[in-house]
């Protein structure tokens, strides 16, 4: 169990559900990692494709959610982890909240991005997507 560098358990299992989270948890960050950096790219560059994209994802980052949060509460439950375990995974459901909320941003600037597009002149959106964008 080198997930989060933890000392190995007694219990096998426990690390197995501690590598489960570990490995959903990075998984969840890469995607709200490329959420946003699509997000700022629609934005800056006026693709709404791409902001279509980041309000497609969003639900599967809500989903990560729910099961890394669902996850923690039941190991917490079952395990009843002290200390530093324990702290991890409360930091976790955290990460997951923020993460969660750093996604919302991203959509937020998507849903902006979109409204934007739509609200130039005719004229314009032409421009803009003859410039490939």
């Amino acid at each position: 169990m080198d997930g989060f560098n933890t000392a190995p358990h007694i219990s096998g299992r426990f690390d197995e559900e501690l590598e489960s989270i570990h490995t959903k948890i990075v998984a969840m960050g890469h995607l709200v990692e490329q959420q946003l950096s699509l997000a700022i790219k629609a934005f800056t560059t006026g693709n709404v494709d791409l902001a279509m994209q980041v309000l497609k994802q969003d639900d599967l980052v809500d989903e990560y959610e729910t099961i890394i949060d669902a996850e923690c509460v039941s190991t917490i439950a079952l395990r009843q982890p002290t200390g530093s375990d324990l702290s991890l995974l409360v930091a976790i459901i955290k990460a997951t909240g923020e993460l969660e909320g750093i996604a919302a941003k991203a959509e937020g600037i998507a849903d902006i991005t979109i409204q934007l597009k739509k609200m130039l002149p005719a004229d314009t959106k032409q421009e803009i997507d003859s410039n490939g964008q």
